[in-house]
């Protein structure tokens, strides 16, 4: 398992003006994240918590960033503003952590670059060919709006995705993960016949943030 990676560092003030201090942070590497990836339903919601966790690919992305040193503290409504269409953030507490629970507000937190690693802004790969753009390069991709929430028209669709991109796939999440995996990116089936997911392709925007 890949060591935790020390994100934080302690600064003491002095009384010299416009005084500079250095400090060293290591770089998040994809591998860090790929190896800490965090399968499954790491949310467990308690008693009276209302909201659905049915589908928690941010929460995995974020009990990811949290294994590999990664504490999201800033991941709040002061600074992430809610997805359009919602009024509050989607945001839990996980082992004591801030978490996302929406794929699309957890990649407006990494366009503030809050960690080492990220690039000053994502690339926007939106299209059919998507997966052309990033073939052979690593980092994580988010897709917004392609598939439907309960109540939601095709045209209003607003469920996203978020996950890591290792240069020719995404993770394998359960079983059930695996084999959809491999029927999108080894077997090429986007569109399946029996609609057991939906096609990548249709999403309105998506966004790369390459990690090396």
């Amino acid at each position: 398992m890949a060591a935790e990676l020390k994100q934080q560092a302690k600064i003491k003030t002095n009384t010299t003006k416009d005084s500079v201090c250095k400090i060293d942070v290591p770089v998040v590497k994809f591998a860090d994240l790929w190896e800490n990836y965090v399968s499954g339903a790491p949310y467990k919601p308690g008693e009276g918590d209302k909201g659905d966790y049915s589908n928690q690919c941010a929460l995995r992305m974020s009990a990811t960033f949290h294994k590999a040193g990664i504490k999201m503290l800033s991941f709040s409504q002061k600074t992430v503003k809610p997805m359009p269409g919602t009024k509050v953030l989607g945001r839990v507490m996980l082992n004591g952590s801030p978490a996302a629970a929406r794929a699309y507000e957890l990649s407006e937190w990494l366009k503030l670059q809050p960690f080492c690693g990220l690039p000053k802004k994502p690339e926007n790969i939106t299209g059919k060919d998507w997966e052309s753009k990033v073939k052979g390069r690593t980092g994580i991709i988010m897709f917004h709006a392609y598939w439907t929430r309960s109540g939601e028209a095709p045209a209003s669709a607003s469920g996203g995705h978020i996950d890591l991109w290792n240069g020719s796939r995404l993770t394998n999440n359960g079983l059930t993960g695996t084999l959809e995996t491999f029927a999108r990116f080894t077997l090429g089936i986007n569109n399946p016949w029996i609609p057991i997911y939906s096609d990548l392709r249709n999403s309105k925007l998506i966004l790369f943030f390459e990690v090396k």
